[in-house]
């Protein structure tokens, strides 16, 4: 394992590649590719944005989260019917990490292309009668909340996807939804927000460029930014500067 510098500065594969042959002395530049990719994949290294990295650090994680039975198989429903669907799944106690006042009853939200969210929700509406929603008000939202209701509702184009599963959602995907998703927003505590997205920078690797593309596509980068202290940032000010 590469031990951090608290004061550690942020490199790019050819700032790593160009070190890597001046301490091995005629190697070739592959020999320093595979290097890097092998200090990445064993996370020993991390990416913070666009071809920019750092050292792993001791306090932090990759992010994360284990599934309900109850999300498995819908995933795996959807996957055997839509083969080629784009969809991601996002449960509201995955939030409990990171609130203070925990949430007691789940709700599976499975977010699906654009144009497809009709298809999905009449192949499923059978099997979850009376527990799944097609894109519902934040009125008929809390009208009809029953423990492990789904909601089925549209994917935001460029959605990060998830590392195991493409369906899983992203520590990025969640911290962007929370500010600017309606359901969302109507289920957490304005008085948490804070609290979340510093833990969340603190316990977790996040990629930032990865977090303010999609906040971007969602018309949110000024929200998030009222939630992150700036020293959290590993990209310095080259994203809290710019509105």
């Amino acid at each position: 394992m590469v031990h951090n510098s608290p004061h550690q500065k942020n490199f790019s594969r050819e700032d790593f590649i160009t070190v890597f042959q001046k301490k091995n002395k005629n190697v070739r530049k592959a020999s320093g590719r595979y290097n890097f990719q092998k200090l990445l994949e064993n996370g020993d290294i991390y990416r913070v944005g666009r071809n920019s990295y750092r050292i792993a650090e001791d306090s932090k994680r990759n992010y994360s989260y284990l599934y309900s039975e109850l999300s498995l198989d819908l995933a795996k429903k959807i996957e055997e019917q839509y083969p080629e669907l784009d969809f991601r799944i996002f449960e509201l106690v995955q939030l409990n990490e990171f609130v203070n006042h925990q949430i007691a009853h789940n709700v599976i939200f499975a977010s699906v292309e654009s144009g497809l969210g009709t298809y999905v929700f009449d192949s499923l509406k059978e099997q979850y009668t009376g527990k799944i929603l097609l894109n519902p008000s934040v009125e008929t939202f809390h009208q009809y909340w029953s423990d492990d209701m789904i909601i089925i509702k549209k994917l935001i184009s460029e959605s990060p996807k998830g590392e195991r599963s493409v369906w899983e959602t992203k520590l990025e995907k969640m911290l962007v939804d929370l500010v600017s998703d309606k359901l969302l927003l109507s289920c957490v505590s304005r008085g948490e927000y804070d609290n979340i997205f510093h833990q969340a920078f603190q316990d977790f690797y996040i990629d930032e460029s990865k977090l303010f593309r999609y906040a971007s596509r969602r018309n949110a980068k000024s929200k998030v930014l009222l939630h992150i202290d700036k020293t959290d940032l590993r990209m310095g000010s080259q994203y809290a500067d710019k509105k």
